[in-house]
């Protein structure tokens, strides 16, 4: 009884183990998209960012839809950007915080990260949220895939 016991055990844990392994890592993310082409009106749309052994795949977070879809092997870029909004970007903005110093403080940007993807024949711009993108960035790396990192922060 006991060896059966055991037994059970081992099959029930190795076949956790194998499940663990093989679901994909998931981000939330928003996803820029034009839903009317041919205008200026660009969108952000909540998204989900899933690693799969193949490929990375953008599926809505609200519906089940795939919005793209990029083998690994066919993926020519990957770029993680971030910039930081400026403290100070305007001439009032300037003069309130010469006047009250404190605010400088309540007004120090935060920082926005986004992730390129470009592919063959398709690209994504998504904005990912600022405690995911070292996730991400070793995602690509996993998979031998090199991230540019740059800055956008203009001097």
């Amino acid at each position: 009884m006991k060896k059966l016991i055991l037994f059970s055990f081992l099959v029930l844990s190795q076949a956790s183990f194998v499940f663990a392994q093989s679901s994909p890592n998931r981000y939330e993310a928003e996803l820029l998209k034009n839903p009317n082409p041919g205008r200026k009106d660009t969108r952000e749309v909540n998204a989900v960012i899933v690693f799969e052994k193949e490929s990375v795949k953008i599926f809505s977070r609200r519906t089940n839809e795939k919005f793209k879809e990029f083998p690994y092997k066919d993926i020519k870029l990957a770029e993680h950007s971030f910039s930081k909004n400026p403290i100070v970007s305007s001439p009032s903005n300037a003069a309130l915080i010469m006047l009250f110093p404190t605010l400088a403080l309540l007004h120090s940007g935060k920082e926005k990260h986004w992730l390129t993807i470009v592919g063959e024949d398709d690209y994504a711009v998504l904005k990912i949220e600022n405690d995911n993108y070292r996730l991400l960035k070793n995602e690509f790396i996993m998979r031998n895939l090199d991230i540019i990192n740059t800055s956008e922060d203009r001097q």
